[in-house]
């Protein structure tokens, strides 16, 4: 992938999870264990409608994406955490993961 497609599939992730998995984020900032790893749960159809370049992305470079949505998602929690007003009983996790799911799926979704 090159630098240009890497800052799309960032962005779009991160405005995606920001938007609708907020709530998935802020129960994992309020988690004590720090250390933990963390797992945010995201619908590949979902995910694709909203961009379709990211599928195919997803389909030709797995690993990287998956790196990238990691990446993304942690800018994500960091930025819902500094709007917190009462940030107190929150704490950034570095351990937080994108998983995708429904992603078998999509490969035989016209298939009867």
């Amino acid at each position: 992938m090159n630098s240009d497609q890497v800052t799309l599939v960032g962005q779009v992730f991160e405005s995606y999870v920001s938007e609708y998995h907020k709530n998935d984020i802020l129960l994992i900032l309020k988690e004590r264990d720090e250390d933990a790893h963390y797992p945010v749960v995201v619908n590949a159809m979902t995910l694709f409608e909203t961009n379709m370049e990211i599928g195919e992305y997803f389909n030709m470079f797995p690993s990287e994406v998956l790196t990238i949505f990691d990446s993304a998602l942690r800018r994500s929690a960091l930025t819902i955490l500094q709007s917190l007003s009462q940030p107190e009983a929150v704490s950034m996790k570095q351990n937080l993961h994108a998983r995708i799911s429904e992603v078998g799926s999509l490969c035989c979704s016209g298939w009867s």
